[in-house]
């Protein structure tokens, strides 16, 4: 709410006049001829009153003054959005700075256990009992120990000195965002001095310093009142703490500012390191192509001349290629004289193979390992793709980079973040970037993915730009399976079906999704056959279908492995693989480690057909091939010699391998594009519980539970699963005797929220820690909420907590008294303030 402050008001008792307006003729009379006039005395007591009355309205205006101030400065009304701008971006530059002191500090301890183990082995050698043969061997462990270490040392230099690039205007909704951050802020502070001053008033005297408050109160009042320039006036617009780039050159400025014929645009977004727009008509899997803005046209459309093909760049690449084998003869030319790029470190180039030796893109491919070394490169640093023929390709047109550092070292957020729509059919999702700085998109049609690598090597990245992009498509029902809970816990209002139980009883809802799915394909099958089909030609058919169905498999190995239902499984993903892409139903699965056959975790019949493979670093070239194909390796495709620094790099498989990079989306962007997503769903009642789901029906009893936000259905009774089958009986009590026995009894459901739109879980659990005394761990508090499970607890409250942005303190580590030990758990003003927040 913002406070409007009253006008300056220009007011002088010197100028006041105060007497009553005489004539003339009584000014000039004596004052014995005026026996009316007031003596002395009473002149003087009506002039102090009146100069009383005025000092005291002053006051008065003065306070309401005050009051409307700090009204404004309690709600940020007094600052401008320039002066919130900068804040919020200082804010993100010292939140860059800290990740970037964690980041150093950690591959520094890495340096230096590396440097201790290195230490280590030299006192082993040194030892007395060491044999010669011992000495040689743990000579030779410390000295490669130490050469890591100084590669990790190397590392730490090179992110302390890496610049800031993370620069990003605000959108209106950020700032005013960040306007509420700010006066919440305030509020704390003003509470803050509150209780410092009580505390001081109970320290040192309450009636002598509350008096010294008071009067001060008084004398500000007074001041403005009386003065009026001494108002408030919005804040100086503090300084940004860092050097904004220059505003980037939008793709439209640069073709006004380009000639005719100028057919590739640089997209100036990125300018630390190449980043180059993809035409819209492109088809996936193209590579785009490029050219300076300010290089001109060629005058003339007879063609270039005699020279304008060669520089610098093509005659050492074609010398590289001679070395190894690549060409036999000729020389490599520009495409155009236009079509290279020179950036800072590095250059971009479409080129021609000669003619005359039998040459062609498929031939000079395979050796770009060699053509790298003869260039003085790595496959890090070089990159050749084919050129598709909508950018002017043909077999002989290559498009080539060559960079001094590797191009995928700085990171790049994802478009999805200010986007509010995604058509997942024909334009895909934004998921990665290749080293042409092209964007990778995922298009849902005729593609489905199995996402392979270590832990911590970046999946969950590359999960998020995938899950939230297809959210962003309202056609799509996510059905999300979270085998490493509470890894995917952000998703679970939002998707369609949701699974996170550990163990059996997630396999078995899986098994249950699964199965619902391969039975739908029979239903869809029938609707195409109608239009004379035999998959989705036309997307105008989806909605018929009843929508796309994306299942994502998160840790695969945890629900195909389940001793009960992993084989049955198995077999529902291989008939979703084989089947489910003409019927619009996708499969992107996920695990550490793609092993296959009966026995691993994804079978030969899911791997086979799946379109994309992509593999994140992993730790070995054996299980580098079973993420992308047996051979990958040996030709020069290994994910086990990625650099486990860049998290989100990767090699994608798709119609030919290339190196990609996941956009980045976490933080803010992904709380806001989630807000986003979250409030498109609602108003087109595409949230589960909002519209009939056959899938959900088809699961029986373990469907997922409507969010809370929505209104609860009937539970199940035993007369509606008369007729399961066995299995789903056996575990009857543990599915849903508990939602029975809790309906029966009238407890209000944790899920739900109540009339103040307070979620009843936060509501319960307040009450429970203040009858604990003000601070209670979690697992006493699961016990006294009815939670058999202390960790489902814990993932409950912290989601309500993170949406209202309430952290606990000191990362909820907290000591109760009476216990031994401290431990993870909630005090009752952190609740109380989440409490606050949800109501608005």
């Amino acid at each position: 709410m913002t406070s409007r402050l009253p006008d300056r008001i220009i007011v002088d008792a010197e100028f006041v006049d105060d007497e009553p307006t005489t004539s003339t003729t009584d000014t000039a009379a004596p004052a014995a001829d005026r026996p009316d006039r007031p003596g002395l005395a009473a002149r003087t007591t009506t002039f102090l009153s009146k100069a009383a009355l005025r000092e005291a309205t002053a006051v008065r205006e003065g306070l309401r003054v005050l009051g409307a101030e700090r009204a404004g400065w309690f709600n940020s009304a007094l600052v401008t959005d320039a002066h919130v701008r900068a804040d919020l971006l200082n804010d993100r530059y010292a939140t860059w700075q800290q990740e970037v002191a964690r980041e150093a500090q950690r591959l520094t301890e890495k340096a230096e256990e590396l440097e201790k183990s290195a230490d280590q082995r030299l006192a082993e050698a040194s030892a007395d009992d060491a044999g010669p043969g011992d000495h040689q061997r743990l000579g030779k462990d410390a000295e490669k120990l130490r050469s890591e270490a100084a590669a990790w040392r190397e590392r730490v230099r090179q992110v302390e000195l890496q610049p800031y690039t993370g620069h990003r205007e605000p959108t209106a909704a950020e700032l005013a965002t960040h306007r509420k951050r700010m006066g919440n802020r305030r509020r704390w502070k003003a509470i803050a001095a509150g209780v410092a001053a009580g505390w001081g008033m109970l320290q040192f005297g309450g009636p002598t310093l509350l008096g010294g408050i008071l009067s001060g109160l008084v004398a500000v009042g007074w001041a403005k009142g009386r003065f009026t320039t001494w108002r408030a006036a919005p804040p100086e617009v503090p300084q940004l703490d860092y050097a904004a780039p220059a505003a980037p050159v939008t793709a439209s400025a640069s073709a006004a500012a380009s000639p005719p014929g100028g057919a590739f645009i640089p997209n100036q977004a990125t300018p630390a390191g190449p980043g180059f727009t993809k035409p819209a008509a492109a088809a996936p899997g193209f590579t785009a192509s490029w050219t300076p803005a300010d290089t001109p046209a060629p005058a003339a459309p007879s063609g270039p001349a005699e020279g304008e093909l060669d520089c610098e760049e093509t005659d050492q690449l074609t010398e590289a290629m001679l070395a190894a084998g690549a060409i036999t003869d000729g020389t490599v030319r520009l495409a155009r004289p236009d079509s290279i790029t020179r950036v800072p470190g590095g250059w971009l180039a479409h080129v021609v193979l000669p003619k005359g030796d039998g040459v062609t893109v498929e031939t000079v491919l395979p050796k770009l390992g060699q053509v790298a070394g003869e260039m003085g490169l790595d496959r890090a640093r070089f990159f050749m793709d084919p050129v598709h023929a909508s950018a002017g390709g043909t077999a002989k047109t290559i498009a080539v980079a060559a960079f001094q550092e590797d191009p995928f070292t700085e990171p790049r957020t994802s478009p999805l973040v200010d986007m509010d729509t995604v058509d997942v059919w024909t334009d895909g999702i934004p998921v990665a970037f290749d080293a042409f700085g092209a964007l990778v998109n995922l298009v849902l049609k005729d593609t489905s993915l199995a996402l392979g690598g270590a832990s911590r090597s970046g999946k969950g990245a590359a999960l998020r730009g995938i899950i939230a992009g297809a959210l962003l498509d309202l056609r799509v029902n996510l059905r999300l399976v979270d085998g490493k809970a509470p890894g995917q816990d952000r998703w679970r209002h939002l998707a369609a079906t949701f699974i996170d139980e550990p163990g059996t009883k997630g396999a078995k809802r899986t098994k249950a999704l699964l199965e619902a799915l391969v039975a739908d394909l029979d239903r869809r099958a029938a609707i195409l056959k109608r239009y004379g089909m035999e998959q989705i030609d036309d997307p105008a058919l989806i909605p018929e279908l009843g929508g796309l169905e994306l299942v994502v498999i998160d840790e695969a190995a945890a629900i195909t492995g389940d001793r009960k239902h992993g084989a049955a499984i198995k077999e529902a993903l291989s008939a979703l693989a084989a089947r489910g892409l003409a019927f619009g139903i996708i499969l992107v699965v996920a695990t550490q480690v793609v092993t296959k056959g009966a026995d691993g975790v994804l079978p030969r019949l899911v791997t086979g057909n799946v379109t994309w493979k992509w593999a994140m670093r992993v730790t070995e070239t054996t299980e580098s091939n079973m993420a992308l194909s047996q051979g990958a390796a040996k030709a020069g495709w290994d994910a086990s010699k990625l650099d486990p620094a860049i998290r989100g790099m990767g090699i994608l498989l798709a119609d030919r391998y290339r190196r990609i990079r996941s956009l980045w989306l976490d933080g803010p962007d992904l709380r806001r594009l989630i807000d986003t997503i979250t409030r498109i769903r609602t108003e087109t009642g595409r949230l589960r519980g909002q519209w009939h789901d056959p899938i959900e029906a088809a699961m029986r009893g373990l469907s997922t539970p409507p969010p809370g936000h929505t209104a609860s259905p009937r539970p199940a009774t035993p007369a509606d699963l008369d007729d399961a089958d066995e299995e789903f009986n056996e575990d009857l009590d543990d599915e849903v005797g508990e939602d029975i026995l809790a309906a029966e009894n009238g407890v209000e459901d944790d899920e739900f929220t109540g009339a103040d739109g307070v979620p009843i879980l936060l509501l319960r659990a307040h009450q429970a820690v203040l009858d604990a005394g003000g601070r209670m761990h979690t697992g006493p508090l699961a016990q006294a909420l009815g939670y058999e499970d202390s960790r489902k607890l814990g993932i409950a409250l912290n989601t309500l907590l993170r949406e209202v942005e309430v952290e606990r303190p000191a990362g909820g580590q907290l000591r109760v008294p009476g216990t031994d030990k401290p431990g993870l758990g909630y005090y009752a003003e952190t609740l109380a303030t989440a409490i606050e927040r949800h109501r608005g």
